[in-house]
C-alpha cells in the first residue's frame, strides 16, 4: 500500500509541477518514444541471451509481483547477527569467528537468532 502511495506521491509532485511551469501533459506522450526506446531494450535482451536464459526471464516475471517469505523481523535479525559477528571480529580477530562460523549449532552467537 505505501508503494502505490509513494508512486502516487512522485507522479503527482512531477506531473503536477511540470503543469505548473506551464508545461503541456499532451507534450509528455510520445508512443513512438516508447515503441523506440522499448523494443530496442527487448531487441537487446533477445541479442544479449540464449533461449533458456530468455524462458527463465519470462518465467520469472510473475514472482517479481509475489510477497516476499522474508519478514521485516527476519531482516533485522539477519542484520543484529551480522553486527555481532563484525564486533566480536573487531574485539577478538577475526580467527575468534572460526568457532562460530565452523559450528554455528553450537555457537552462542547464532543461537540468539534461531530463524537465521
Amino acid at each position: 500500500m505505501l508503494i502505490l502511495l509513494g508512486y502516487l506521491v512522485v507522479l503527482g509532485t512531477v506531473f503536477g509541477g511540470y503543469m505548473m511551469t506551464g508545461g503541456h501533459l499532451g507534450a509528455l506522450y510520445q508512443p513512438a518514444e516508447l515503441v523506440i526506446i522499448g523494443g530496442a531494450g527487448v531487441g537487446a535482451f533477445i541479442v544479449g541471451n540464449n533461449g533458456k536464459s530468455i524462458k527463465g526471464t519470462l518465467k520469472a516475471i510473475p514472482l517479481l509481483f509475489r510477497r516476499s517469505k522474508y519478514t521485516k523481523s527476519m531482516y533485522m535479525d539477519l542484520l543484529a547477527l551480522l553486527y555481532r559477528l563484525m564486533a566480536k571480529s573487531r574485539q577478538q580477530g577475526m580467527f575468534s569467528l572460526e568457532r562460530d562460523i565452523e559450528n554455528p549449532k553450537e555457537s552462542a552467537i547464532f543461537a540468539s537468532y534461531p530463524r537465521i
